[in-house]
C-alpha cells in the first residue's frame, strides 16, 4: 500500500470523476455514483402517521430517519430528519409515491429538492446577452452604486450624475460586471422616500449609463413597482428588489410585463425566527411561487437570503455558513454582505474599514454557494472571488 485519502465527495460530478479515476466499468459507474453522495433533508412538522411511514421506510431502504421520540403514540406531529445516500432517497422516493397521508406529495417534492442540489452549478439564468458566456464559468460582481444622499457607506458621494457616471467607469474597470443603482437607503433608520424621488435620482444616472456605455448591465435596486416600471422604461436590465415581491402587490406584475430578471430578497423584517434556515427557505419558496403565479419565468429569478434585513449578527453568520441549504430552491444565489454592520460586531471595525471582513465573507459565501456577490469594493472582491472561484474548480480537476 503506497498511501491513502479520506475523500469528500460533494457531488454526483465529483463521484463519477473519482469512480473514473479507478477506472470502473461503465455500468457499475451508473450503479455507483448515487449511493457515494450522501444527504440530509430535514422535513419539518410532519403528522405522527405520516413520520412513522418514512422511517419505516427509510430503514427499510438501508438509510436512517430520526423522528421525536413520542412519535411511537400516533398522535401530534414531529420533525423528520433523513440520513441517506441518493440511491436511498431514490428507492424512499418510489415507495413514497404509493403511500397515503399526503406522502406522495412530499414525494414530488424531495425529487425536486435533491434534483436542485445536484444540478447546483448547471443553473439557467436570463441574463443580458454580454453575460451569457461567462455565467456560470465564474462568480459575478455586482457593483454598489447609491445615488443617495444617506447611504450608510457612500454618504451621497454619487448622488449628481456626472460624479456616478465616473464611478460606473470605474467600477467597469475593475472588474463590475453589474452595476446595481439604489435610489433610497435601506439601512435601519433611514427615511423613507416616496416614489417620485426615487425616480428622479435614479434615471438621469440611469440614462447616461445607457447612451455612454450602452454594453453595461444595470440593475436598480426598490420594492416599489411604480419605480421599477420608469426604471425598465428607461432601459434597465434588472429589477433588485429587497422586498421580495411582497412590499408592493405590483411588483410581480411590472416584472413579469417586462420580461426581467428579478432578484427577490428575503426581508422578514420583524425577525423572530424558531429555525432561521427552514424558515428563510420556506420564505423564499413561497416568494419564488408568487412570481411564477403572476408569470415571471423560473429562468428570471435570483434569490438572495438578505443579510442583515431582520436578522441579528449571529443570524447573518448562520446563513452565510448554510447558504448551500439554499440551493433547494433551484435557483441562482446573490449574496450582499459588503461592510454590514454584522461584520463591525465581529472584527471590530467601523465601516470605512471593513474590507477585510467583508473580502472574507464574500469569499465563504461563494464557497457555500452564492453566484453573485453584490459589493462595494470592486477590484479587490474580483481578486478575492477569482480565488474562491478556482478553489472551488480545483475540486473537480
Amino acid at each position: 500500500m503506497d498511501g491513502y485519502r479520506v475523500i469528500r465527495i460533494n457531488d454526483t460530478s465529483e463521484a463519477e470523476k473519482y469512480l473514473r479515476e479507478i477506472g470502473a466499468e461503465e455500468l457499475g459507474i451508473r450503479l455507483m455514483v448515487p449511493k457515494a453522495v450522501f444527504r440530509a433533508v430535514k422535513i419539518q412538522s410532519l403528522p405522527a402517521p405520516a413520520a412513522a411511514i418514512i422511517k419505516q421506510e427509510m430503514l427499510a431502504k438501508g438509510g436512517e430517519a430520526a423522528v421525536n421520540r413520542r412519535t411511537i403514540t400516533g398522535e401530534g406531529k414531529t420533525d423528520v430528519l433523513l440520513l441517506g445516500t441518493l440511491r436511498h432517497y431514490q428507492l424512499l422516493i418510489n415507495k413514497l409515491k404509493m403511500q397515503p397521508f399526503g406522502l406522495k406529495k412530499l414525494a414530488a417534492e424531495l425529487e425536486i429538492i435533491l434534483q436542485n442540489v445536484e444540478s447546483a452549478s448547471g443553473v439557467k439564468l436570463n441574463l443580458p446577452p454580454v453575460l451569457q458566456p461567462v455565467w456560470g464559468e465564474r462568480t459575478l460582481i455586482m457593483g454598489i452604486l447609491n445615488v443617495t444622499p444617506d447611504s450608510f457607506y457612500d454618504g451621497g458621494r454619487y448622488s449628481e450624475v456626472d460624479a456616478a457616471l465616473n464611478r460606473v467607469r470605474e467600477m467597469v474597470e475593475e472588474g463590475a460586471d453589474i452595476i446595481d443603482i439604489g435610489g433610497f437607503s435601506t439601512r435601519p433608520g433611514a427615511s423613507p422616500v416616496p416614489p417620485e424621488e426615487e425616480i428622479r435620482r435614479v434615471v438621469p444616472v440611469l440614462k447616461r449609463i445607457k447612451q455612454e456605455m450602452p454594453e453595461v448591465t444595470v440593475s436598480v435596486d426598490t420594492f416599489v413597482a411604480a419605480t421599477a416600471r420608469e426604471v425598465l422604461e428607461a432601459g434597465a436590465d434588472i429589477i433588485n428588489d429587497p422586498g421580495g415581491l411582497k412590499a408592493d402587490p405590483g411588483m410581480a406584475a411590472v416584472v413579469a410585463e417586462y420580461g426581467c430578471p428579478v432578484v427577490i430578497m428575503h426581508n422578514r423584517m420583524g425577525g423572530g425566527y424558531r429555525d432561521l434556515m427552514a424558515e428563510v427557505v420556506a420564505d423564499l419558496k413561497d416568494a419564488i411561487g408568487l412570481a411564477l403565479e403572476h408569470g415571471i419565468p423560473r429562468e428570471n429569478i435570483v434569490i438572495d437570503p438578505g443579510i442583515g434585513f431582520g436578522k441579528n449578527a449571529q443570524e447573518n453568520l448562520t446563513l452565510i455558513r448554510n447558504l448551500g441549504e439554499l440551493r433547494s430552491l433551484g435557483r441562482p444565489i446573490l449574496l450582499g454582505v459588503s461592510n454590514k454592520s454584522f461584520i463591525g460586531r465581529v472584527t471590530g471595525d467601523p465601516v470605512n474599514e471593513r474590507l477585510i471582513g467583508s473580502l472574507a465573507a464574500a469569499v465563504i459565501g461563494v464557497m457555500n454557494g452564492a453566484d453573485i456577490v453584490r459589493v462595494h469594493n470592486i477590484r479587490e472582491t474580483r481578486k478575492a472571488v477569482a480565488m474562491a472561484d478556482a478553489v472551488k474548480e480545483a475540486r473537480h480537476g
